[in-house]
């Protein structure tokens, strides 16, 4: 199969047990072809060591990660039970940028617990693979599409309460295109809408309106300049309440009106 093929899919899926400090990997000396890996831990532990430290992966939890990156895993040797796992090795395709953005979000391991919405398309995926009843690759490239969506998505979820904040900014990089307005995001957050806007601003160096204002304004001139829609029609798509709300805050942002940039 060329590298070059957009349509991901899956090298290998299987289960394994193991209980000897001999299963250890380090990645960048792996000589396989070049796979990404989502390997879930279904009971005791491993551990997953990169640049960020090294830490255990316990039950309901997954590590993320590539054939060809200074990443290390394996049987913890302080461990005093066996290690199940269920890993997916897949060739990306046109999911690589995807897979980092998770893996640069919410870190080289991720929460999946059993009643996830990941752990379902996982449990899925590995069940067509075993059984050979994938209807064709297409199929299989959108179901590991969804997995990567969904996994995303219930990272978001699992912050919500651990960190609203971070919940937060998730919150509006995901729905700006939705009239959605700063107290309805901190509530949703659980939290009140100065202490959003505070906590926000020094965590991300930009107020959560100034982000929100941001994207839809992007959002708004990659429209004008791909499209033939009209004004409104793009201020309402881009999260704009009017045209005229769109068109000062746009005027204020590039400095010429959205007509001008067609």
């Amino acid at each position: 199969m060329p590298e070059s093929d957009p349509f991901s899919y899956v090298r290998v899926a299987a289960e394994e047990l193991q209980h000897s400090p001999d299963y250890q990997f380090d990645n960048i000396k792996r000589e396989a072809p070049a796979s990404f890996v989502i390997q879930r831990t279904m009971e005791g532990a491993a551990y997953f060591a990169n640049a960020a430290g090294r830490r255990l992966v316990g039950p309901g939890q997954a590590m993320l990660f590539t054939h060809a990156e200074p990443s290390s895993y394996g049987y913890p040797p302080e461990a005093t039970e066996p290690y199940r796992l269920r890993f997916l090795s897949f060739y990306p395709g046109d999911l690589k940028p995807l897979f980092d953005r998770l893996r640069k979000d919410f870190g080289a391991v991720v929460r999946m617990p059993d009643n996830a919405e990941g752990t379902a398309l996982f449990d899925e995926i590995m069940l067509r693979y075993r059984q050979r009843k994938f209807r064709d690759r297409l199929e299989e490239a959108e179901l590991l599409h969804r997995l990567l969506i969904a996994l995303y998505r219930d990272q978001v979820h699992e912050v919500q309460s651990a960190d609203p904040i971070e919940f937060g900014y998730h919150y509006v990089r995901n729905h700006f295109r939705s009239p959605i307005n700063l107290k309805g995001v901190a509530q949703k957050c659980g939290i009140s809408r100065e202490h959003f806007i505070r906590r926000f601003a020094a965590r991300y160096r930009e107020s959560p309106g100034a982000m929100l204002r941001r994207l839809r304004l992007e959002h708004a001139r990659a429209m004008l300049l791909s499209t033939r829609l009209s004004i409104q029609e793009v201020a309402i798509a881009s999260g704009f309440a009017s045209s005229n709300t769109f068109g000062r805050a746009y005027r204020s942002r590039f400095k010429h009106r959205p007509g001008d940039q067609r």
